[in-house]
């Protein structure tokens, strides 16, 4: 059972760091990532990504060592429906019909599998 919280701790802390991703990419626009020389706050956005990234990737490594890959794997899409909903309530992104559907689908999908 720990070993699956981590893992939904990792989708989570993944999805996390796309909302930061996609921060530090308006940030910079069109000015590519040079621009993460001059603006400071970017480029902490940026390195605290990454290390959210190097976190996930250790709890993933972590919870691999007991959850077989291809079951594990499975929780990873929760990641497609997470972002949507995050991007919805952080960054002010629509959510629309196909969002849910979408997601009920992949909910669907992981229990067919899991249970398999």
């Amino acid at each position: 059972m720990t070993n699956y919280i981590i893992i939904l701790a990792v989708v989570s802390i993944l999805a996390v760091g796309q909302l930061m991703f996609k921060t530090v990419g308006v940030r910079i626009g069109d000015k590519g990532f040079m621009a993460l020389a001059t603006d400071h706050t970017a480029l902490a956005i940026f390195i605290g990504s990454l290390a959210l990234y190097g976190v996930a990737t250790i709890g993933w490594i972590w919870a691999l060592r007991q959850v077989p890959l291809s079951t594990a794997y499975l929780f990873m899409s929760l990641g497609f429906i997470l972002v949507p909903i995050m991007s919805h309530y952080v960054l002010g992104e629509p959510l629309g019909i196909r969002i849910a559907i979408s997601s009920a689908l992949i909910i669907c999908g992981i229990l067919v599998a899991a249970t398999a």
